[in-house]
């Protein structure tokens, strides 16, 4: 692993069946994985959250 690479953590969530099936397609069509677009939106989360507090 390079120094520039951030450690990544492993976690399980628990989630209605036909909600990951759709949020699966929804993944699909935005050419990510699951793992990534949750990422993505945990940071738009967060971002969106710092600005509102200021």
């Amino acid at each position: 692993m390079t120094p520039d690479k951030e450690k990544l953590a492993r976690t399980s969530i628990t989630v209605p069946e036909q909600l990951l099936a759709e949020f699966k397609r929804y993944c699909d069509l935005q050419r990510r994985s699951v793992s990534a677009q949750i990422t993505l939106l945990m940071e738009e989360a967060l971002k969106q959250s710092q600005k509102d507090s200021e």
